[in-house]
């Protein structure tokens, strides 16, 4: 009688805590935009990109991070698009992207996601951006292709060298709402000491297959306001529609399981030599609770040519959480590496307009 009660008790509990897929068709119908374009590489993997802006000025292309999506950067598309090329895409495995037909969610097929896109549009040299993990991903990018990277733009980045201090630190990982933030230090300090070792068991504990199996059909609804929360500090950026979005992505058929393929497939994230001397923009909200700002001193110390802008109250993505600023920050960079138009005047933005901005992320 016990072991029948047990498979009962245990069925309905999957109920509450799995949830299915959501057909790919019903997720994109809901994400696409008139600007959504599709490639399929050589490896016929369909990736999602965004080509905006203005066509004949400097190219910008943006990185998302871990879970992330390019939606992430459509303010900065609003604000600095009339002003540059603005590029965007979703990385194997998130996003309109999703699973794709490789299965491989590691360094090489990120990096070769990039080389698709800018190679398809005819983009030889461009300023490269990336947030959280995909801040990694756009140093290792630098590294292998300097000659096609003018500059370097750095958004709460992860670091993805081995730090001394922290021989047990998964290279070049990101938080996922499934793992802690990078690093441990008070993140309200720019002057804190660099992170304390990650020694996180749950990446050990998600190799498990039948853990994985129980991950891949996990109700991301569960997790997803409560890291929406931890990222963002100001909770009024999370709306309903903004958490909703990432369910979607997450249920999105195949998604899951192409994160925990990801998951396995980090080894090649590990330590390697980052070598880009060229001009770098570090941006960083000082209340990150993700990427502590200690990580952007980090990077600072070790290329040649970074500077860094802070902003306060700001959590993990100062691209929503203080899109003018941080948009008019990237045009005076622009400026300084004179190869765009001058810079634009968006201090004329009405204060009105500055609330709004703070108040409301676009889904």
């Amino acid at each position: 009688m016990i072991a029948p009660t047990l498979f009962v008790l245990a069925a309905f509990g999957s109920l509450l805590v799995f949830e299915r897929d959501l057909p790919t068709e019903i997720v994109d119908a809901r994400y696409v935009s008139p600007a959504s374009q599709f490639l399929r590489t050589e490896s016929q993997d369909r990736i999602h990109f965004r080509d905006q802006g203005e066509s004949n000025a400097l190219p910008i292309v943006l990185i998302h991070g871990a879970n992330g999506s390019l939606h992430q950067f459509e303010r900065w598309v609003e604000l600095i698009g009339g002003h540059a090329r603005i590029i965007t895409l979703d990385l194997p495995g998130y996003g309109l992207t999703g699973a794709t037909a490789s299965a491989r969610y590691d360094l090489t097929a990120d990096v070769a996601a990039i080389q698709s896109v800018t190679q398809h549009l005819g983009i030889d040299r461009f300023l490269l951006g990336g947030h959280s993990m995909g801040g990694g991903l756009a140093l290792a990018y630098a590294s292998q292709y300097p000659e096609a990277v003018s500059g370097l733009l750095l958004i709460d980045s992860v670091v993805p060298w081995q730090r001394e201090n922290d021989p047990t630190a998964d290279e070049g990982s990101a938080p996922t709402p499934m793992t802690e933030p990078q690093g441990s230090s008070t993140p309200n300090d720019p002057n804190d000491p660099l992170p304390k070792p990650n020694t996180n068991p749950l990446r050990t504990l998600f190799k498990i297959p039948g853990v994985q199996y129980f991950g891949r059909h996990l109700d991301p609804a569960l997790f997803a306001e409560r890291a929406a929360r931890s990222a963002y500090a100001r909770e009024s950026l999370v709306t309903e529609a903004l958490i909703q979005r990432y369910i979607d992505l997450s249920l999105r058929a195949g998604s899951r399981e192409a994160l925990f393929e990801r998951l396995s497939q980090r080894g090649d994230r590990q330590s390697r030599a980052i070598q880009f001397d060229g001009p770098t923009l570090i941006l960083w909200g000082e209340a990150d609770a993700w990427t502590p700002p200690s990580l952007a001193l980090e990077l600072k110390n070790r290329l040649s040519q970074a500077t860094i802008k802070w902003y306060p109250n700001v959590g993990h993505l100062p691209m929503e959480e203080a899109a003018i600023d941080s948009a008019k920050d990237v045009l005076e960079f622009i400026e300084q590496l004179k190869l765009n138009q001058p810079l634009p005047v968006l201090d004329g933005v009405s204060e009105a307009h500055r609330r709004k901005d703070q108040d409301n992320v676009s889904p």
